[in-house]
């Protein structure tokens, strides 16, 4: 697929600094020369900057700060065949159960019988992987499968949540959807958010959110979504033991049901797949605030990937790990008996930053699963805690600290604190004064007015003398380089 080569090229370049050849890369890659210079040629046309640039006999390098400003824009398009393939695939599960008409269609995408029948053979290879199969029955195409694949399968095709860290970046993929929906979903989030009396961090709040949007988009075109609620009496077990949590997802579906101006009770059931999502997420840093049987689990499984991680790569973690990563482990084994799913933005780059480090992670999950006996850890969970591991890895800060930096991160589960413990043991003459969201870089810039250096995971919309670094969320040798430089030129102005 050319989005697929595309990346593969950019995430070579990342890992491989400096110029490299074609025939270096295409090696690599298995295709050849040819391809890799009409596909690089063909990414720097679809960005407003050149992201990689060329030197006679010397190759290609990734301009860095170009690709991080522009990485989550989808510069990236798909080809024409990938865009009209999920955009069909969008109609069918936004309309699933519900069969959709094989000659609206054609008639709206302006194609052959041929083209859609070719079509069907891929959509129908891509859903395999949510355990979901393309039906035709005469002139008409469904999906089949259980409700919660469907809405998983929705939430990484239509809102593309695979990609992105912030709920701001999803609005650029609702495309036909409607816009107030967006607005109305966000506010059931914060409402959520402001009943528990915390925070959700990345990555439950983006989940949250989207299964809101999901079911407006779903519930207004199509009235007889499957409503069968796997496993309710696990839930409704559930739902009894957590009263305050269950109550905010009835209030929900009542504001749900009178913006949709339909029969109330109508949605009853969905309260209890919102309460699916909120209970299986991370409300607390300190202490979960969810009352289940899974806490000793927790705590034996947490314990257990402790110690396979540092047998896997011959090291010892802190004391305090544990207390760290358990909630997220209470949550994921929610998730797993659940059958939720959480999409992991990050773990591309977490698979090329930290390789050593997910490998024995992913390792440590498989053992995991058969000792536990726990469904299968997908990819996506082993990438979030994996990070857990290198948070404890980068944290081996030094004293001698003369620049004073501000960290603005966005993406929580960890990154800022990976990229301040990173900076201190890396640069010790760097001061981290603190961290921040870019949302409050105009709060941060009055209260602290000895700040020498702001190092940056997103474009700052607010001018300021203050120099800023952007860096990616997990400082690659590349961001060390350039925050170096940055530093030296403070350093050399005083």
């Amino acid at each position: 697929m050319v989005k697929d080569l595309n990346q593969s090229i950019i995430n070579y370049l990342k890992v491989n600094h400096g110029f490299n050849s074609s025939a270096k890369i295409s090696q690599k890659l298995n295709v050849s020369r040819k391809t890799i210079i009409r596909r690089i040629n063909q990414l720097n046309q679809n960005f407003p900057e050149k992201i990689i640039i060329s030197k006679r006999s010397k190759g290609f390098e990734l301009v860095y700060q170009n690709y991080l400003k522009y990485e989550n824009k989808k510069s990236a398009a798909f080809s024409e065949i990938n865009e009209r393939q999920e955009n069909i695939l969008t109609r069918l599960l936004i309309a699933s159960p519900k069969a959709v008409s094989i000659t609206d269609i054609i008639n709206s995408l302006y194609v052959s019988e041929a083209v859609i029948q070719n079509d069907e053979k891929m959509i129908s290879a891509k859903i395999k992987r949510w355990n979901l199969s393309l039906i035709r029955k005469q002139r008409f195409l469904s999906i089949k499968g259980t409700e919660k694949n469907i809405r998983n399968a929705i939430i990484e095709v239509v809102l593309h949540v695979n990609n992105t860290t912030e709920i701001s970046s999803l609005r650029n993929s609702i495309g036909q959807y409607d816009d107030q929906d967006f607005d109305f979903a966000l506010e059931q989030l914060k409402l959520a958010m402001k009943s528990l009396n915390n925070n959700l961090p990345y990555p439950y709040n983006i989940n949250f959110f989207t299964h809101i949007y999901i079911l407006l988009s779903r519930a207004r075109k199509f009235k007889s979504v499957n409503y069968s609620v796997e496993s309710k009496s696990s839930i409704t077990r559930k739902s009894k033991a957590n009263p305050e949590i269950f109550k905010i997802c009835q209030k929900i579906i009542q504001n749900i049901e009178n913006y949709l101006n339909v029969q109330p009770l109508s949605l009853e059931v969905e309260t209890y797949y919102l309460f699916e999502y909120l209970i299986s997420s991370r409300f607390s840093e300190k202490k979960s605030e969810i009352t289940s049987d899974d806490h000793k689990l927790a705590e034996r499984v947490s314990q257990e990937y402790i110690t396979l991680v540092s047998q896997f790569l011959n090291t010892g973690f802190s004391k305090y790990i544990l207390n760290d990563i358990k909630n997220h482990i209470f949550s994921m084994i929610i998730r797993l008996k659940m059958q939720v799913s959480l999409p992991n933005a990050l773990l591309n780059d977490i698979k090329l930053e930290y390789e050593k480090v997910f490998e024995a992670t992913k390792l440590a999950s498989k053992q995991v699963e058969r000792e536990f006996h726990l469904p299968a850890i997908s990819d996506n969970e082993t990438g979030f805690i994996c990070l857990y591991f290198v948070k404890y890895l980068e944290a081996q800060p030094r004293r001698n600290k003369r620049v004073r930096v501000y960290i603005i991160c966005t993406t929580g589960i960890g990154t800022s604190e990976i990229i301040s413990t990173k900076i201190r043991k890396l640069m010790p003459d760097l001061k981290v004064i603190g961290l921040g969201s870019n949302l409050e870089i105009e709060d941060i810039l009055k209260k602290h007015k000895n700040i020498d250096l702001l190092i940056s995971t997103v474009p700052l919309s607010v001018k300021t003398n203050v120099p800023v670094e952007l860096v990616s969320a997990f400082l690659t040798k590349e961001d060390e380089k350039n925050v170096r430089h940055a530093v030296y030129r403070i350093q050399k102005q005083r």
